[in-house]
């Protein structure tokens, strides 16, 4: 390639060659984010995309307090920062999911030591959260039970859920081994396992980045939560604790606690560490009050009991 022969020819000649490097630069760079993005979506759960959200989320908090948290701005600007990061976590635990609501909730029952925004905003994510598709869920199920499919297990499996929560989901079905038991079958969604690992490590990585920037002491408390998540999505765990229960509440001196209180049986052919199948027992929730007191419950009745 001849030299050019003078400062014009010479400009335009590094241009494109920057500009041919630059573009190739940011096509290889694209592809390989587009790339990274489709393998995460696909086959991590979005687990990497769910903890970088994290990691920008707590870095925008933590910036918004330390730039702009000053006593003599008054209460009300104060106020202002407390609502903006509230929100902002409440945004990334909802298109989070999964364990982030679980974070969230264990955020909101903070009342007595976070400013009330926290709690008002998070205290949302103790409402019902999406459900799975059965075809998400049948896998969860017949891998939980080798050499099954689900149509060996239950008869009548419900093909949407009746409850859901951060990180299971409820149906109703009746035992194939049993045709006239009708059971509430507790099944984990299909994405908690592969996002679990990198959840926790957002929480651990996030806990340190607040602890540092305030001088907050909280990673006491991460391997406490760590320890009963993990506890938490262990359902065989949660099988056994559920007869202990019964088998105490059966020797208590109280009648009308023993009356008053009944822990539903769990079938153990139907139960392993992801699903967990116990009788269907008809109920009303707690917070339907109105409809407690039409069936003769008072509110003093239902706190002794409880």
């Amino acid at each position: 390639m001849p030299f050019p022969q003078n400062t014009a020819l010479l400009g335009r000649a590094w241009r494109q060659s920057l500009g041919g490097r630059t573009g190739r630069l940011y096509l290889a760079t694209g592809v390989a984010a587009g790339t990274v993005y489709e393998y995460d979506r696909r086959f991590q759960a979005s687990a990497i995309s769910r903890t970088l959200r994290a990691f920008w989320t707590i870095a925008v908090i933590s910036a918004d307090y330390k730039i702009n948290f000053r006593s003599e701005r008054g209460v009300e600007y104060l106020n202002g920062i407390h609502e903006r990061a509230s929100r902002r976590l409440l945004s990334c635990c909802r298109d989070n999911g999964g364990l982030f609501i679980k974070f969230g909730q264990s955020i909101a029952v903070q009342s007595a030591l976070l400013p009330p925004p926290f709690r008002r905003e998070l205290s949302t994510l103790y409402d019902n959260a999406p459900s799975s598709p059965i075809a998400q869920i049948t896998p969860v199920i017949e891998r939980s039970f080798p050499g099954k499919s689900i149509e060996d297990l239950f008869i009548d499996f419900s093909p949407t859920a009746v409850a859901s929560a951060s990180v299971a989901q409820v149906h109703t079905a009746r035992l194939c081994s049993n045709p006239t038991q009708r059971v509430a079958v507790k099944v984990q969604k299909p994405e908690i396992q592969l996002q679990i690992g990198w959840d926790l490590f957002a929480l651990r990585t996030c806990a340190r980045l607040i602890e540092y920037a305030f001088e907050i002491p909280i990673m006491w408390s991460v391997n406490e939560v760590e320890e009963r998540l993990r506890e938490e999505l262990d359902f065989e765990r949660e099988g056994n604790n559920s007869e202990l229960a019964s088998r105490d509440l059966s020797t208590l001196g109280d009648r009308q606690l023993r009356r008053g209180v009944y822990i539903p049986r769990v079938f153990w052919n139907e139960t392993a560490k992801e699903v967990l199948t116990t009788e269907w027992v008809d109920g009303t929730s707690l917070v339907h009050p109105q409809q407690l007191t039409s069936e003769g419950w008072s509110n003093k009745d239902i706190m002794q009991r409880m």
